[in-house]
């Protein structure tokens, strides 16, 4: 009991100091060894003015207990502000590795570009955002679906 009660002070105390990450969920816990911490129930991972709602969030750490990646699991809901655009959606599960600015997207994605009003429906998507490239995927039974505006011709 007393190793769970530092290891949740050690995971607070990283939370509180690492970019400003809070997670708030009707259960926590965490396994030292394995370097994992777990929230489950309405879990809700907010960073700044981006955020994901979710039953269940899994946060990987480093040896040096540096988040390294994020998973958020069913029912995910996101709300996403990267590079000056505002991404809206829902996935099956999410997962994000802030090392390499990647974004998965998995399962039934439906993300709205609420900036320049565009919707994608996949299966799969990834977002890269040191390089700017999406990697988008359908199934044979539920293709890639993408709505966008084009120019008024004159």
């Amino acid at each position: 009991m007393k190793k769970i009660i530092v290891t949740f002070f050690v995971f607070l105390h990283l939370f509180a100091y690492a970019d400003e990450v809070d997670i708030k969920a009707n259960h926590f816990y965490a396994d030292d060894i394995t370097k994992l911490a777990y929230f489950e129930g309405d879990a809700t991972i907010t960073q700044g003015k981006n955020s994901f709602q979710a039953d269940k969030v899994v946060v990987y750490f480093n040896k040096k207990r540096k988040a390294i990646k994020y998973e958020a699991k069913g029912k995910v809901r996101f709300d996403l502000v990267e590079k000056g655009i505002h991404y809206k959606g829902k996935a099956a599960k999410i997962t994000y590795a802030p090392n390499d600015s990647k974004y998965y997207f998995l399962g039934s994605v439906v993300l709205n570009d609420l900036t320049n009003n565009r919707k994608i429906e996949a299966q799969e998507i990834t977002l890269d955002l040191k390089t700017g490239l999406a990697d988008i995927k359908g199934s044979n039974k539920k293709p890639v679906y993408f709505r966008f505006e084009i120019e008024d011709r004159k």
